[in-house]
Parts: C-alpha cells; sequence; structure tokens
C-alpha cells in the first residue's frame, strides 16, 4: 500500500468552526494565513522526508479550515520542494473552473514536477458550488463532460472544436502536453453508483472520503464488476480512501491529544463565534476519525482497507499543533509505515 500526506493548508489562529460557510474575510490576519501556508509546506517536506509515497491537496473556498481556492497554485509551490514525493490534486472541482484551463494548467504541473503529478477529479459539495453560482443541478453533468473534455485535450494531437450540453470552445489546442503518457493518472468519485460506474466505464480509479470499510467495499466491488464488462482490471492503486489521522504512542495517548486539541478548538470557536461575529456559541459534534491510535490499532485499521481493495491512503493530520502534527507524523513513519508499505 501507498500512503499520502494531505497538506490541509488550514488557518492557525481564531476562526469560525466547520459549521459556518461562508467565513467572513475580517477574520482572517494575513500574518497568521501566511504563516499556516508556510506550516502546511514544511509539513509536506517533513512527509516526503519520512518516506511518505504521495503529497495531496484538494480545493476548498471561503472557510478557514483548508485555505486552498486553487490547488494547482499549491501544487505548484510543492514542485519546488518536493523531489521524490508524487503530488496528488485530490481534487479541483471541475464545475467550478473552465475544463480547457484546467487541462492546461495540470500539463503545466505534469512538466514542472518531472511527471509526478496525479489527479482526481471532482464535483464538490453543494455550499462549493455556492461559491460562483454554479446550479447544483447542472453540477454532475458539468462534472462528467469536464473530464470527457480534459482527457481529450490531454490526448488529441490536433486542435479541435467541442459542442456539448455544458461546454462549447470553437478552438482547444492545449500547451504544454502532460509528460506523463497518455496522461497522468486519473480518478473520480467513488461515493454513489453512478460515480463508479462512470469511472470504471473511463478507466478512471475511485476515491472515497470518511466512509466506513463496509460501504468501501460495496463500491469497490462494482467498480471492479464494471471495469471487467468495459474490458480491464483495476488494481489497487485505483482506489484511494481519505481519513483524519492522529498517531499515538497507544490508543489512550492519541485519543487523550485529539479529545483535548478539539476540546481546546471547540472553545476557541465558541467563543470566537459569541465575541467577533455575534452568533451563539457553537460546539461542533467529533465522531472519532478513522485513523487515530497507537501504532497496533493504525495497522490493523489498515489492514481492513486493503482487504476492501484500497491501494493509496490519503492521510490528513489535522489534530494538534504544528509541532504536534510533526511528532504525530514522525510517530506514524517510524511505527506503521513499513507494515504498511509491505501490504
Amino acid at each position: 500500500m501507498k500512503v499520502s500526506f494531505l497538506a490541509m493548508n488550514a488557518y492557525e489562529g481564531p476562526a469560525p468552526g466547520i459549521e459556518i460557510w461562508p467565513a467572513f474575510p475580517e477574520s482572517c490576519d494575513p500574518a497568521v494565513a501566511s504563516q499556516s501556508i508556510q506550516h502546511a509546506l514544511d509539513l509536506s517536506v517533513h512527509a516526503e522526508q519520512l518516506g511518505f509515497d504521495w503529497v495531496s491537496v484538494s480545493e476548498h473556498h471561503y472557510a478557514p479550515y483548508m485555505m486552498t481556492p486553487n490547488p494547482v497554485v499549491f501544487a505548484g509551490a510543492l514542485t519546488q520542494v518536493l523531489k521524490k514525493a508524487r503530488i496528488a490534486l485530490l481534487g479541483p472541482l471541475v464545475p467550478l473552473v473552465n475544463p480547457v484551463r484546467l487541462a492546461e494548467e495540470l500539463s503545466m504541473l505534469d512538466a514542472l514536477s518531472g511527471g509526478r503529478l496525479e489527479v482526481l477529479f471532482l464535483r464538490g459539495t453543494p455550499n462549493e458550488h455556492k461559491t460562483y453560482d454554479t446550479k447544483t443541478s447542472d453540477t454532475r453533468g458539468m462534472t462528467q463532460e469536464g473530464i470527457d473534455l480534459v482527457l481529450k485535450a490531454w490526448t488529441e494531437p490536433q486542435p479541435f472544436s467541442w459542442e456539448g450540453e455544458h461546454y462549447q470552445f470553437s478552438k482547444i489546442a492545449v500547451w504544454p502536453r502532460p509528460l506523463q503518457k497518455p496522461h497522468p493518472n486519473v480518478y473520480g468519485s467513488g461515493n454513489s453508483e453512478e460515480s463508479v460506474l462512470f469511472a470504471a466505464q473511463r478507466g478512471m480509479g475511485i476515491a472515497f472520503s470518511f466512509a466506513p470499510p463496509d460501504v468501501v467495499k460495496k463500491w469497490v466491488q462494482l467498480f471492479h464488476d464494471e471495469a471487467k464488462k468495459c474490458g480491464w482490471q483495476p488494481g489497487p492503486e485505483h482506489v484511494i480512501y481519505r481519513g483524519i489521522a492522529f498517531a499515538g504512542d497507544s490508543d489512550d495517548d492519541a485519543m487523550a491529544q485529539m479529545g483535548a486539541y478539539f476540546g481546546q478548538k471547540a472553545e476557541e470557536q465558541a467563543l470566537f463565534q459569541s465575541q467577533a461575529m455575534g452568533g451563539p456559541p457553537v460546539v461542533p459534534l467529533i465522531s472519532e476519525p478513522y485513523f487515530v491510535g497507537g501504532p497496533s490499532t493504525l495497522i490493523e485499521r489498515f489492514q481492513v482497507l486493503r482487504d476492501c481493495g484500497v491501494g493509496v491512503v490519503d492521510m490528513a493530520f489535522g489534530v494538534g499543533t504544528h509541532e504536534q502534527k510533526m511528532a504525530s507524523m514522525k510517530t506514524f513513519a517510524e511505527q506503521v509505515l513499513p507494515s504498511v508499505h509491505k501490504m
């Protein structure tokens, strides 16, 4: 199995909780935001040095928990500080961008990285669709047509036009072409039957976020069945799973540190929202993340996912201070990662 580090790029100062969207821009201290972004880059380099296989970035808007409105920009910075790890966009939100521009930018990234790019194309959540007033009812069709358009733009040797339901272009001729042939590895959502079938029919991989293992196993089986009908056989490398992570010396240690951190953050957010925003103190509900525990527990949880057909795990080390995250990643790399790499 391979392991990816999610560069969450979260704002490290007092800010509204995840349940507040959009977060008021006045809540952002630019100096804190700048330091937070630098910390995300530092954690990414730390991940590569510890032996993580990938470093990933994701697109989100109007929120402090992931300050990456354009993952291509962040990935471009990663190409200059990471020398071995693959760089994964998990992913750009297709309905929010021009798909031809996306094809161009991703081709440029593949060249900048020396052919280390991985791409998960996503539809996004309903609140993300509000960012640019995109009609939610159109986003599934926009995503699927946009993916087809990007793939054609990457592989078509001659200029071409496109007349689709959602996109129309008189001339498309992407420069540079992707360094990887025929193009970077591509994934789609695995969170619905229609998405799974679409990915299998296009020869793409699939990805899950925070889903229970039994659900993952069911959708992976559907993925394999549909791929077989289409004449190809996916491997574990075609299935990505994302989860929140914190590695401690033991289960009790990990849970205690996570509980203390989330308890403190909940208090900070409640106070911030009541004082700075004039709203009621809201304490978010926190469920137990999948990858929290001591080494033996984490190894067991990777084994469960491996048995479900997962080959790449994207880990969001979102618990603790910058120093706690560095230490947790080091514990994971020393006591868990060698076993995972052998699976």
